[in-house]
């Protein structure tokens, strides 16, 4: 790793730095995919859990356009484990609560009339090691995934919160910008994006003057050179009828969020708003 790189990892959340290591480790970014840009096929949402989609990008699930969902880490891990979330969510093991997770994710999607795909790639807590999987798998799972392997937009989420897994999701979805000329657009995901609550810009709140939260997101973005402006993100404003819907929705993810971060995201002030940035590849 080259001094360059090492001093911008010194300036990141230390949970981001681990997973920046791991991702640095086992990648090269550049998937040699075999999926293509086409502007007549469908659009492709990747959510890295079987929430992710639900809870960053409800306006996109709820609209009449053409879209493929791709829930990437939905493997089904090994019988016989049983920690903490297997115990709280009163689950024999890890497989029956990933089990749990895959079918109350169906039915929060099925409330905006859309079926999920679900890969068969295990989250970061059952892989082995807890090493990072590469990006080559995420491109060889989903090309068998996608039919005809033509998309023609990628929506991948920012990884802001740094977890790993979002971090290799939006790791392939640049590669797919810059190796095939696929349009990306990244989503801000809650609840990790609204942990100080939304930028002003955003809610059209008043500023909280001990707090800047776009410094928070800047930090997780830092690795995203087509990312423009934070400012020039598009925000999507749910109507009434939809953030219900939103909500009915969240509501179903009993096995997959705890109870705080359930009661967070009901408030209609952090479900009715999504956050989008288009990238711009000007290489």
């Amino acid at each position: 790793m080259n001094r360059r790189r090492k001093g911008r990892l010194a300036r990141l959340p230390r949970a981001y730095r681990r997973s920046r290591r791991l991702l640095l480790r086992h990648l090269p970014l550049s998937p040699h995919t075999a999926l293509r840009h086409d502007p007549a096929a469908p659009e492709l949402l990747l959510s890295p859990h079987w929430d992710d989609a639900v809870l960053g990008c409800w306006g996109l699930l709820a609209s009449d356009r053409e879209l493929l969902v791709l829930n990437v880490f939905a493997g089904l891990p090994a019988p016989g484990r049983r920690g903490v979330w297997e115990q709280v969510s009163r689950a024999r093991d890890s497989r029956e609560r990933a089990q749990m997770r895959m079918a109350e994710d169906r039915e929060a999607i099925g409330i905006a009339g859309r079926e999920p795909i679900n890969l068969p790639l295990l989250e970061v807590g059952y892989r082995r090691k807890r090493r990072a999987a590469a990006t080559s798998a995420i491109d060889r799972a989903a090309c068998e995934a996608v039919p005809g392997q033509r998309v023609s937009r990628v929506y991948a989420p920012a990884a802001i919160g740094g977890h790993a897994d979002h971090l290799l999701v939006r790791a392939w979805a640049l590669a797919l910008l810059r190796d095939a000329g696929i349009p990306v657009e990244l989503y801000a995901e809650p609840p990790y994006c609204v942990f100080h609550g939304w930028p002003a810009w955003v809610d059209g709140g008043e500023a909280d003057p001990a707090r800047d939260v776009d410094a928070y997101w800047r930090s997780f973005l830092a690795g995203v050179p087509e990312l423009p402006d934070l400012r020039a993100a598009t925000i999507v404003r749910l109507d009434a009828a939809a953030a219900s819907a939103k909500l009915s929705a969240i509501e179903r993810y009993r096995a997959s969020l705890n109870l705080g971060a359930r009661k967070l995201l009901a408030e209609p002030s952090f479900h009715a708003l999504e956050v989008r940035w288009t990238l711009v590849d000007d290489r």
